[in-house]
């Protein structure tokens, strides 16, 4: 069966919740002067060539682990439904205790996912810089296989096995961080004014932190995702349940998004005219 070669770090699915009434994404990149504000299809934006396909000694592209990634996007998807369908009428969302498993297993993974997460939790040189010390490492231990290790200390060898690494690390679940936002239970924000919407960027998820306050076991310390144009959901505020908050208050909307303005090398909303402002440096 042929598989995409665009491996999509925010799901389609997702950014289909923040497309004008004719189906487009309006994007721009915050560092562009000026900011140029482009229309684009779903399809077309958020994307990788082979982003999730891990690369054998022999150049072969594997896409396993974008097939298992949408897989569990399928599954994400319904929930995703049922939580913004849910806000929308202004109702707690009724989620099983296998839906509230997904979704925090896909907050999880849209958190670390996108290549600009991964960068920032590990740049490309330190993880070089590892390889670089354990075949140091191997040298000295095994002087007999000089050939092999130097084959493997190679740049093209390291450049594959950094990139392979990358790939593989997305099927570990941190058991710690999904026991974390399990005990928190789900929060869900719905925009109440119609003329007021989120954006999306190509790094969605946002973790907002009170002065002295990083520890996500702490209630007082934030993690949202936009899920929808009037619909965002993240962590929820300690207590396992299911919470719904009105943002009735410019101010919040307007500091989420220029939040994830200011970690995302593209944004993209619903309208031109929110993109263009929160590109703008105030």
């Amino acid at each position: 069966m042929p598989t995409s070669k665009r491996h999509h770090f925010v799901p389609q699915m997702i950014l289909n919740g923040f497309t004008d009434q004719e189906g487009w994404l309006h994007w721009c990149r915050p560092a562009d002067r000026p900011i140029v504000v482009r229309p684009s299809r779903p399809l077309e934006l958020f994307y990788q060539k082979h982003l999730y396909s891990t690369v054998s000694e022999q150049g072969i592209k594997d896409p396993a682990v974008e097939l298992e990634l949408s897989r569990f996007e399928t599954d994400a998807a319904r929930v995703v439904h049922k939580i913004v369908q849910a806000a929308m009428r202004e109702e707690i969302p009724r989620l099983s205790k296998d839906d509230e498993q997904v979704w925090h297993a896909f907050l999880h993974l849209q958190w670390r996912r996108t290549p600009e997460a991964q960068m920032a939790a590990c740049s490309d040189t330190e993880l070089l810089q590892m390889l670089e010390e354990t075949c140091d490492e191997m040298r000295q231990l095994l002087p007999g296989r000089a050939a092999e290790v130097e084959a493997l200390s190679s740049p093209e060898a390291k450049a594959r096995m950094v990139r392979n690494v990358r790939v593989e690390a997305l099927r570990r679940v941190s058991g710690a961080v999904a026991g974390i936002l399990a005990r928190r239970g789900v929060s869900v924000l719905l925009i109440r004014k119609r003329h007021k919407k989120f954006i999306i960027g190509s790094r969605p998820v946002v973790k907002i932190t009170p002065k002295g306050k990083t520890d996500l076991n702490d209630p007082e310390v934030e993690l949202w995702m936009p899920i929808a144009s009037q619909v965002a959901a993240g962590a929820g505020v300690g207590d396992g349940g299911i919470s719904l908050w009105f943002l009735d208050d410019d101010r919040p909307i307007r500091q989420l998004n220029e939040t994830i303005a200011a970690q995302s090398s593209i944004i993209a909303a619903a309208s031109a005219d929110l993109v263009r402002s929160v590109a703008r440096p105030r």
